[in-house]
């Protein structure tokens, strides 16, 4: 087997994840200058491939770093192919000189763990220092799926707003999702929103069935992202009436108890709270991303007893902003769980929950729709002073 052949083996012999990091790439070879910042596509224990702006001899020594890390390392180049373009451009595969979590995935995969090959790092000498602890591996076990969202218990979770990659392993199959951490609790676990992509329910189905079919508990590994695509955002399907995902968008209104006991209904087929696709004008209050105060009226889509989507909104709200939002005599604050650009005119769509978890805001028109028994398309002509 010829060199060539060997480094494709060793760069693939730890599970590859595909991750995008910025990172410097700088020849260590006398006779070939070269140093640029490139952009990895897959990574994993013993190397990496990335996209660089220009070729690169074959076999030569780099230093890689991760400057935002303040982390490098060095490498030897195993493969370089021309992509074209204009200009062009060079897929460039990497193997790392010392293999190991030279990404910083927190939580890697269980072939990644290498590093114990390497040289241990030196106990304190003088008597009343103490070594450094190691953290504890996170375990998780994935307790709810649906085609947008999951729920992970472990002990010590991410907190909220972290760009994950998950990699969930059921038989022979490797099912990799990116996603942002909805809620978290500690000592219990956390909710995961997907990010949105253009195959995602379909391999979020694939493993469902994997899963049903092999009725096996799955190998769950999750890792945060130390970049995240400035397109890239967490589903919000509002039309798919998911109550997984639902439940995490409105979770951080509800305490870990609420949260928990909402989602074992959830698991007996029990809705938490009905939700009817309605027309009304309500006026929102807040301070915009830039510090700017909005004041507008914008309608709903649908409501529900604790939260709401509301579309038509003029100005950049961020997730987990707080607005108020009045109705008549009614006004109570609410926590933006999700935000959908738009570029139409008609303004962005935002997803709403209640600070309060009682909150009684919607109740009148919940209560008068049950009791009429009327359609909530029949409601459509309701005014903000009703």
């Amino acid at each position: 087997m010829g060199s060539a052949e060997n480094s494709q083996h060793a760069i693939r012999r730890s599970t590859r994840l595909p991750l995008e990091v910025p990172v410097r790439v700088t020849s260590m070879a006398h006779d070939f200058a070269f140093s640029e910042q490139c952009n990895t596509t897959l990574v994993n224990a013993h190397g990496c491939g990335l996209i660089a702006p220009a070729s690169i001899v074959k076999g030569i020594q780099v230093r890689l770093e991760i400057v935002s890390a303040k982390r490098h390392t060095t490498a030897r180049v195993a493969e370089v192919v021309p992509l074209g373009g204009e200009p062009e451009t060079f897929l460039v595969g990497l193997e790392l000189d010392v293999p190991g979590n030279f990404w910083g995935i927190e939580y890697a995969p269980s072939d990644w763990k290498v590093e114990d090959t390497q040289e241990p790092v030196p106990q304190p000498t003088t008597p009343e220092a103490s070594p450094p602890l190691k953290p504890a591996a996170r375990r998780w076990r994935l307790t709810d799926i649906s085609s947008f969202a999951c729920y992970l218990e472990a002990v010590s979770p991410f907190p909220v707003g972290t760009p994950v990659l998950m990699s969930v392993r059921s038989a022979d199959a490797e099912f990799l999702l990116d996603g942002v951490v909805q809620v978290s609790h500690p000592n219990l676990g956390m909710g995961v929103a997907f990010t949105r992509t253009a195959d995602l329910r379909e391999r979020v189905e694939s493993l469902i069935h994997q899963l049903t079919a092999n009725r096996e508990v799955p190998r769950i590994f999750v890792g945060k992202k130390e970049v995240v695509q400035s397109d890239a955002h967490p589903v919000s399907d509002p039309e798919s009436l998911d109550p997984l995902l639902e439940l995490l968008l409105e979770g951080a209104a509800l305490s870990a108890e609420q949260f928990q006991n909402d989602l074992r209904a959830q698991r007996l087929g029990k809705r938490r709270d009905p939700r009817i696709n309605i027309v009304l004008p309500v006026l929102l209050s807040g301070v915009d991303a830039s510090g700017r105060p909005l004041d507008q009226r914008v309608i709903t889509v649908n409501i529900s007893r604790r939260g709401a989507l509301l579309e038509g909104i003029h100005g950049e709200l961020a997730q987990g902003a707080k607005v108020s939002l009045a109705r008549g005599t009614s006004k109570e604050e609410f926590r933006v769980a999700w935000v959908e650009d738009d570029e139409a005119s008609s303004g962005a769509r935002i997803g709403v929950a209640a600070v309060d978890p009682n909150s009684s805001f919607w109740d009148a028109v919940l209560n008068a729709t049950s009791e009429s028994g009327l359609e909530a398309a029949s409601l459509r002509g309701t005014t903000a002073n009703d």
